[in-house]
């Protein structure tokens, strides 16, 4: 029974810092989060108020 402890909070962590959980001052700049740097064709908007090790970024404009 103890693993079922371990479990939960294992999915618990994994599903709180998914790829592209945005916050709201980022989703209200056009941005997501994504772990340690943008992808190709994204700008760069800084870590505003994403997790620590992550950035806000958006797309490219006419991208």
């Amino acid at each position: 029974m103890k693993i079922l402890y371990l479990l939960f909070a294992f999915l618990f962590l994994a599903f709180l810092s998914e790829p592209g959980d945005a916050q709201p001052r980022c989703l209200h700049r056009g941005g997501l989060c994504f772990p340690n740097r943008c992808p190709p064709r994204y700008v760069d908007l800084k870590q505003l108020d994403c997790s620590p090790q992550r950035k806000c970024c958006r797309r490219g404009i006419g991208k």
